[in-house]
């Protein structure tokens, strides 16, 4: 980043990021590129403020995330990659804000014998209808003998979750992955179980989870995509987690939200509420992480109902999983 003497922001990069984003989906690669080398150039200290906070790179996220949809729209290999890896913040901006000591540490490491209830959680806030998925992991549930929970507006209110301050600002604007992410700590910090996000459909109706996995102590899946955090690759989602009641993993990660959001202005929420903050906290303890054939399938965003049911219909030794989003 340059070091120019302006302190502010410049009102027109918000239109120029835009611009470029336009000019590669136009395919102008050439226009798109020579625009973002010409934002680079030109950013300012208060650049931050409208482009978000900076990666490692050095760049604020929203532009190095134009320059990566850019790598990929080349077909450059070996940028996409780079550009992927790197697209994150600093995680010591995250990690101090982890109250957490050694015996703590050697808390985390005693919920690896502890049993993890069986009770599926999902949650779905805000207009849209609950997706179809939700309906199948109930079947699947019943068929399984597990306990299940669809967690709505109304459900999250009687256990105390709307009076979550970061829940509730995050809520308020609008932020609803990110307010997922809270609610999804809360819960499982309560009660235990394996939560599981909309977008994952069951794989098979026989398959049971403690068939798959031992389910005792702290389980996660591993993102495909690699990044630089700390110096390891292993990034974690949150899209499934399974775990004991009281883990002290999701106290640690819920005091930690203020500061690490407060530290992170503009950050979107799979850097501050998601799998970043949840990745550098989980790699402190154990962690189960199923095998790679857990998920058995993923399919394009809208794909038909009967391709979803053909895909379920030969789901592989170990896949239980399908990522699909039908909205």
């Amino acid at each position: 980043m340059t070091t120019e003497t302006t302190e502010t922001a410049k009102p027109g990069e918000r239109a120029a990021l835009l611009a470029a984003r336009q000019l590669i989906a136009e395919g102008r690669l050439a226009q798109a590129r020579t625009a973002l080398d010409a934002m680079r150039d030109g950013l300012t200290a208060r650049s931050t403020d409208t482009l978000g906070p900076l990666t490692l790179l050095g760049m604020p996220r929203k532009l190095h995330a134009a320059f990566l949809k850019l790598a990929k729209a080349e077909g450059d290999v070996i940028a996409r990659i780079g550009l992927q890896y790197t697209l994150v913040p600093e995680a010591e901006r995250i990690i101090r804000h982890f109250r957490i000591d050694d015996a703590t540490l050697e808390r985390m490491v005693a919920q690896t014998s502890r049993p993890v209830p069986r009770k599926i959680h999902q949650i779905w806030i805000g207009p849209r209808p609950v997706p179809v998925a939700a309906a199948a992991w109930q079947r699947h549930a019943e068929a399984t003998g597990y306990d299940y929970a669809l967690w709505r507006e109304d459900d999250l209110r009687a256990i105390g979750i709307y009076g979550h301050a970061v829940f509730q600002s995050l809520l308020d604007e609008g932020d609803y992955p990110g307010a997922v992410d809270v609610a999804r700590y809360l819960i499982l910090a309560k009660e235990g179980g394996i939560y599981l996000d909309c977008d994952w459909y069951p794989a098979s109706m026989q398959a049971a989870f403690h068939t798959l996995l031992p389910l005792v102590g702290l389980s996660a899946l591993a993102e495909q995509t690699p990044r630089d955090l700390a110096g390891e690759s292993l990034l974690f989602t949150n899209s499934f987690i399974a775990a004991p009641p009281a883990h002290p993993l999701f106290d640690i990660l819920l005091d930690a939200l203020p500061g690490v959001m407060a530290d992170l202005p503009g950050a979107p929420a799979w850097w501050v509420t998601g799998p970043v903050i949840f990745t550098l906290l989980a790699r402190m303890t154990i962690v189960t992480v199923p095998d790679k054939g857990f998920v058995a399938a993923n399919l394009p965003r809208g794909t038909e109902m009967r391709d979803v049911l053909e895909t379920a219909s030969h789901p592989g030794p170990s896949g239980l999983l399908i990522g699909w989003k039908s909205w």
